[in-house]
């Protein structure tokens, strides 16, 4: 089987697309009381091992109009955030001077963004099943992480998350690529299967790993561990590429 050189995006409908989906709320008290409380990130560059980074967003407004954060075992930018609140419609992280840090976008589940220097932040609300639960019991319920959408089973280095950067992997099945590390993100395009795809950077949240990609003029996100049929606990992509003609 020949393996693809370069990647092939099938492109969704037509229009822009913003990298942060706006987070909408009648009210700024009702976006408040629904997003204040525990949020985590799992990924080791916003966290001091063994702890896992967790904010609690607080709904007590201060002088202007903020609300203050607790971290507790934060790193990097995360260790920054000092206060949130909402700003063009979305959720804004600040800094101790009230610079913003990041924007995000999401639900009450999931937000997600990019932060003022560059760096990719998925935020998850502790306590509140998601993907993570359903991969988990498809798992249980079949044995095994299948690989793509065939019935065999792999290990569990096939199943875990490829480098953090630059991984050069190949997409077992016809996956979609998300504007946002999100599963309710809009998607931008599908990466044909046996594709070949050199990552830019991979995140880890609680349903596995996440990775970015420059499709084209678009970049995007492609999850590692997904669904298929809400039944079967699959592996889209493999962590190697094989050479031409292998």
């Amino acid at each position: 089987m020949k393996v693809a050189r370069f990647l092939t995006v099938m492109l969704a409908a037509a229009g822009a697309l913003s990298l942060a989906t706006m987070v909408r709320a009648q009210s700024v008290d009702q976006f408040v009381q629904a997003f204040n409380g525990s949020w985590q990130l799992v990924d080791a560059r916003y966290s001091n091992p063994p702890s896992i980074c967790n904010m609690v967003l607080g709904s007590k407004a201060d002088a202007d109009g903020r609300f203050a954060v607790e971290g507790q075992g934060c790193r990097g930018e995360a260790a920054l955030v000092k206060s949130w609140g909402v700003s063009e419609g979305q959720m804004t992280l600040f800094d101790a001077a009230g610079a913003v840090i990041a924007r995000l976008g999401g639900s009450q589940r999931r937000v997600s963004g990019t932060s003022a220097s560059g760096s990719p932040l998925i935020f998850e609300k502790v306590g509140v099943a998601g993907t993570a639960a359903m991969l988990e019991a498809a798992r249980r319920a079949g044995g095994c992480f299948y690989s793509g959408f065939t019935s065999k089973c792999v290990d569990a280095a096939e199943a875990a998350p490829p480098a953090p950067e630059r991984a050069s992997v190949l997409v077992l099945v016809n996956l979609n690529v998300r504007a946002e590390a999100r599963d309710d993100a809009e998607v931008v395009g599908v990466v044909p299967t046996q594709t070949c795809v050199t990552t830019e950077l991979c995140l880890m949240a609680t349903d596995g790993a996440w990775c970015r990609a420059k499709f084209g003029e678009r970049t995007g996100w492609m999850r590692k561990l997904a669904l298929r049929q809400n039944r079967w606990a699959i592996v889209t992509f493999e962590n190697f590429c094989p050479k031409q003609g292998s």
